[in-house]
């Protein structure tokens, strides 16, 4: 009897949570305004990419934002935002997508870098496939400006949100360049793009909708 009072816990819980979603279905966030994310930032002009629908498809995204911003010696600075409300997470971990186009990855440390919205966790690695060695910085925001490190987190801060608020959202952020011979000057470059943006995020997203 005492082993199945967990399991019969566990359950009641579960009915209750399903009942609540019942009577009070997730509301919308609101939209994500991607398109508010400048044209130039850091002095760099971007341009959008195209996004095949098969990406699409995986990531089922509520926004999503793929510009490539560049720097003065022609190399680009690839930006993604991948925007997501209502606890619909298709965003998984980035070096699953690197590994199955065939890059080797070497995950590096996690950095801690400071910003006008706070202290940002930026997950790094380098990632190369034949002449290609790019390095990569992203990490998950959401709402309150929080910039977290791990995407379990990130679920867990977005299914608390639904609880309290009945509605919820967040983003996926990846920043990215071409490796140049001095690895700490291509993370230089990548540090002062993502100083500028950070302060800028928070326009991008429903922070007091309705």
């Amino acid at each position: 009897m005492l082993r199945r009072a967990p399991v019969v816990a566990s359950t009641f819980l579960l009915g209750l949570l399903a009942t609540y979603v019942l009577l009070s279905p997730p509301q919308q966030a609101g939209a994500a305004y991607l398109d508010l994310c400048p044209m130039e930032i850091a002095g760099l002009r971007g341009i959008d990419l195209e996004t095949s629908q098969t990406v699409l498809d995986d990531l089922n995204p509520d926004g999503l934002l793929s510009r490539s911003y560049e720097l003065p010696d022609g190399r680009p600075i690839w930006l993604t935002i991948v925007y997501f409300e209502n606890a619909r997470l298709g965003a998984h971990d980035p070096l699953l997508c690197y590994r199955s186009q065939g890059f080797d990855v070497e995950v590096l440390d996690l950095e801690q870098l400071p910003s006008a919205i706070g202290t940002i966790p930026l997950n790094t690695f380098s990632a190369k496939r034949g002449e290609r060695n790019e390095r990569v910085n992203y990490f998950w925001y959401t709402s309150g400006g929080q910039t977290l490190a791990e995407v379990k987190t990130f679920r867990d801060r977005m299914f608390l949100q639904g609880l309290r608020e009945n509605r919820s959202f967040g983003a996926f952020v990846r920043i990215s360049t071409i490796e140049e011979e001095n690895p700490a000057e291509t993370q230089e470059v990548l540090h002062r793009f993502t100083e500028e943006l950070a302060p800028l995020l928070p326009n991008f997203f429903p922070e007091n909708a309705g």
